[in-house]
Formats: C-alpha cells, structure tokens, sequence
C-alpha cells in the first residue's frame, strides 16, 4: 500500500518543479506566448502567467509508479503509459502554442487506441445489462474511446478558475481510491493517491493567485489517467455500476456537452473557446450579486469555492451507489436535469442583468502619441455598462504589425492582447471580444 513518504515525495516534487517554472516562466514558454493568452477568449487571469504545471504532477506521478511497479498490474501500466502520446502533444501546444484543438482531440483518441490494443481491455458494460458490450466489439471500442478521449477534453475545458480543475482531480482520485478499496484493486489505488498527492503539489501554487496554470498537457495527460482508472476498474469488476464511475467523471463531462449543444444551437463552432462555460459564469456572477460595476481580485478563486459543492456531491454519490446500477442511473439523469437547469438559469439572469443588446462604443479620450510610436486614431478610452476600456492600438514601425493592448480602466489588468496586419482589425476584434462578453 501507500507509503506516507512516496505521498510526500511526490507532493514535494510536483511542487518543487513547480515554482521551478515559476521562478523561471521562460525556461519553456516565452514572455510573447503569456502575453497572447491574457487576450485568449476563454482567459479570466490579467497578468502572464506560464500554463506548464502539468509537468511537475506528471513527473511526480510516474517517479511514484516506478517505486511502486512490482504492484501495478500490466494493464493499468500500459493504459496509463498510453496517455504520454496526448500529454506530449499537449506540451507542444503549451510551449509553441502550434497545436490545433482538434489535433489535440485526435491525440486523446490515439493515447485511447493505444492504450486499448496495449491493454486488450474495453468498457465490457455500464452495469445495467452485465456483458452486452462484449458482444459487439466494435461499440464497446467506440464506447472506450469515446470514454477516454472525451474526460481527456473534457478535463480541458473546465480548466479556467484557479484550483478548479485541481479540486476536481483530487476529488475524483478519491473517489476512484474508496471505490478501488471495496473492490481489492490495490494498483489504482496507489495511482489515486499518487494523482492526489501530485495534484496537492500543484494546487498550492495555482490557489489562490494562479502562479502557474495546468496547461494543454497537464489537462489532457490528467484526463487519460482519470479516464483509464474508471476503465479499468469496470473491466476487472464486471458487477459493479459503470454509471456510478460516470458520476465521478459527471462535472467536465457534463459541462463539455452543454458546450457541444450551446455551440451547435448558435450555430458556433464546436472548437473554438468561448467564456459561456459554467464556471465562467460564477465568476461574472460575483460582481453582480454584490453590486459591483467590475470584477474584484478574488473572484476568481472565490467562485472556485462556490463550485466545489456542486462538483463534489455527484462524487460522493458515485462512491456510495458504486454497486447499485439503477440507482446510479437515475442519480446521474437527476444531475443531468439539475445542470441544465441551473446553467440555462444563470445565462436567463445575466441576460436579464446585463445589457441585452451590446452597446456602442463611446470613446471617452484618446491615448497620448508616444515618441517613435505609431498610434492608430483608433486608440482611446471605450465605456460600456458603465466599464472602461484603456484600449492601445500602435505599432513602433511601418514594418511590423499592428499590436492591440486592452485594460481595464482603473486597474489596469490587461484582458487582450494581440497582433494584426491593420489597426482596423485590431479594433474590430476588440469589439467582437467585449460585445461577446457583454452578450453573456
């Protein structure tokens, strides 16, 4: 079993290469890449930041799968060595920023093939009709990696407040951890407790003040292992509730279909980020609920702590209907009603709080002409629903681009940042981005 001191050893490297990168934010990514992001669509935080932490809990858990080897199985070891395609793949996009989404999505399904043909294990059911899908190969192949694939992605995308994701993951491995108790599967609960143990490392350091992000790798390389642990533990426990291993994936899952769904319906496309996801919302609902005309420091982190119930409770369920498939069944349908509830809900109240129609533009003052710069006429001082806008748009030669700087008024936080051929671009995107966010 779990030693206390591989638990702290791992803890401690994830965090000592941790505040490596964030002693060092260039040794991998440069200063330009962390820029750029701060004017990402999907992006809440204002200072550059590197989003490479996804390494260090990577690291620390394969350290501790090498001391603990002689006790995992072959099957757990060769699924979890599987998602080393995808993290890879995710670490590229993380430094070069050069990999699409749905290269990223294609590489979850390969690191899902291969972990299948290693491993010659599929989901063989979902508890409610013992043994169906080993019949037909072919669906219990899609199911798998479908599966796996998907809570890699799915991990991804709820990756946008600080701890979010890494409550998320601790919660699940625990959940995963009581479960494989009941069950006598020792090999995944040693990776349980080394994912939480490793994500622990991480987490101090991404809550409160976000010093270091997850990243593409970290989301993804995470995900497979979250993924396979379920997998595996249905495969080797035929009579247990596969749909009680879907309530612990339920939270990333669930939000990435609403996500599907909301982008189909208005006609967007399905992999392109947006700042519509649940998450995103509890963080512009703080302002709001207090009253106030702009975003505080902390309501990033606080709207971490408002979310942990509602990721944590179909957990728990989860673990307590681990042997009752129907149950689980009608829990997870429940849930399911519950969240489309609450998120069509809260999209009713900030349409109904916000304005319904974006407003013009007003510029208040133009930006000062700075010695050997070229600022576009565009530049100014922009005011909607009572937020202003410090929007620089200049370039230092006739030669280079375009570069577009948006602040927030007051604070300063720099929320876009890009760089375009024109400054006509330049300001119609800043103007797409702003009557996006004031249209949620």
């Amino acid at each position: 079993m779990l030693e206390p001191w591989i638990l702290l050893a791992t803890f401690i490297s994830s965090l000592a290469i941790g505040l490596l990168f964030i002693a060092w934010p260039a040794l991998l990514t440069s200063q330009e890449h962390m820029e750029r992001d701060l004017g990402a669509r999907q992006a809440t935080h204002t200072r550059p930041t590197p989003r490479v932490g996804g390494i260090g809990i990577v690291l620390a858990i394969i350290l501790g799968c090498f001391y603990y080897s002689d006790q995992l199985e072959s099957d757990l070891l060769f699924s979890l060595a599987a998602g080393l395609v995808v993290f890879w793949v995710g670490l590229r996009e993380d430094i070069h920023r050069n990999v699409s989404p749905r290269a990223r999505l294609l590489a979850a399904f390969v690191s899902a093939a291969l972990a299948i043909a290693l491993t010659r294990t599929v989901v063989p059911d979902l508890g409610l009709f013992p043994g169906i899908l080993v019949q037909w190969i072919f669906p219990a192949i899609a199911i798998t990696l479908l599966w796996s694939a998907g809570t890699c992605h799915a991990l991804n995308l709820i990756d946008g407040l600080n701890g979010l994701s890494s409550i998320y993951t601790m919660s699940a491995a625990a959940g995963f951890f009581v479960i494989a108790g009941y069950t006598g599967d020792v090999d995944i609960q040693i990776v349980a407790g080394l994912l939480i143990s490793a994500m622990l490392g991480f987490f101090v350091l991404n809550w409160p003040f976000g010093r270091i992000f997850l990243g593409d790798a970290g989301a993804y390389g995470i995900g497979h292992i979250l993924a396979w642990l379920g997998i595996i533990l249905i495969a080797r426990n035929p009579s247990m509730a596969g749909m009680a291993i879907l309530l612990l994936l339920f939270w990333p899952v669930c939000d990435t279909f609403f996500s599907i769904v909301r982008r189909r319906v208005t006609r967007k496309a399905t992999d392109q980020p947006d700042r519509l996801h649940f998450h995103h919302l509890a963080v512009r609902a703080l302002p709001l609920l207090k009253k106030r005309s702009r975003r505080g420091q902390f309501d990033n982190p606080v709207a971490t702590i408002l979310l942990v119930p509602f990721l944590c409770v179909p957990i728990f369920t989860g673990v307590v209907l681990w042997e009752r498939p129907i149950a689980a069944t009608f829990a997870l349908a429940a849930y399911l009603v519950l969240f489309a509830i609450g998120y069509v809900g809260a999209m009713r109240y900030f349409t109904s709080h916000r304005c319904r129609k974006p407003g013009r533009f007003v510029p208040l003052s133009l930006s000062r002409k700075t010695e050997g710069r070229q600022n576009s006429p565009l530049s100014g001082t922009y005011t909607q629903d009572g937020e202003n806008y410090d929007v620089l748009i200049f370039r230092d030669n006739p030669a280079v681009y375009w570069t577009l700087h948006a602040k927030a008024a007051g604070t300063g936080a720099l929320i876009l940042y890009g760089k375009f051929r024109n400054d006509v671009t330049a300001y119609e995107h800043f103007l797409r981005d702003a009557e996006g966010t004031s249209a949620a």
